[in-house]
């Protein structure tokens, strides 16, 4: 693999600044403040999760991101990348400049994320079809988890309404594995197992 340098990078950076240029004015008139924010959340992870494995910008430059094993970055991967790319502006953009010294070329949201830049031509694909295949596999994503958490709320919900016992037991174990999944907060599982408890 022939990593990506600096300037290479840099350029392709600058293409998608200049794609998202007329997007971004659009909703930001639309969305002021919080337009760019969304732009940016679906514009480069979505496309580095892709089948193009990158921005435009970096397809126009003959590049491709994967994660450091050589394999397509997942959607978790994309977002940590991206998120983890905000921290590498900070402070004079040392985290970006941390390319020029590295042995794989990476930058420090690469390192954080386990992704390499590599001169690759991408495959020949319609940009907007590939975004547009990503966006539908992020939203059936969220909107299947948003559906398995409501679900596992309204079993527990039912089984501490009609708890007895032993039953009240097995209800306060789901409403726990909820607790740990992020589903609910402490407040609330806290108020329910003692709802649940005070059935006994």
């Amino acid at each position: 693999m022939v990593y990506s340098g600096f300037w290479r990078r840099f350029v392709a950076s600058f293409l998608d600044g200049l794609i998202m240029l007329i997007p971004a004015w659009i909703l930001g008139l639309l969305l002021p403040y919080v337009g760019g924010i969304i732009l940016g959340l679906v514009y480069k992870p979505v496309f580095e999760a892709s089948a193009l494995k990158g921005t435009p910008g970096k397809a126009m430059m003959g590049m491709v991101v994967l994660s450091e094993s050589g394999e397509r970055l997942t959607l978790k991967q994309a977002y940590i990348r991206y998120f983890c790319s905000i921290l590498s502006g900070l402070v004079l953009c040392i985290g970006y400049l941390m390319n020029l010294f590295t042995a794989k070329r990476q930058t420090l949201h690469d390192m954080i994320a386990e992704s390499v830049v590599i001169n690759q031509e991408p495959p020949d694909l319609n940009y907007f079809q590939v975004w547009k295949s990503e966006m539908k596999v992020l939203f059936n994503r969220l909107s299947g988890d948003a559906t398995t958490v409501s679900n596992a709320a309204s079993s527990v919900s039912s089984t501490s309404i009609s708890a007895q016992s032993a039953d009240v037991s097995k209800a306060i174990e789901d409403l726990h594995r909820l607790y740990q999944s992020g589903a609910l907060s402490q407040a609330e599982y806290d108020a329910k197992k003692q709802e649940l408890l005070s059935k006994i």
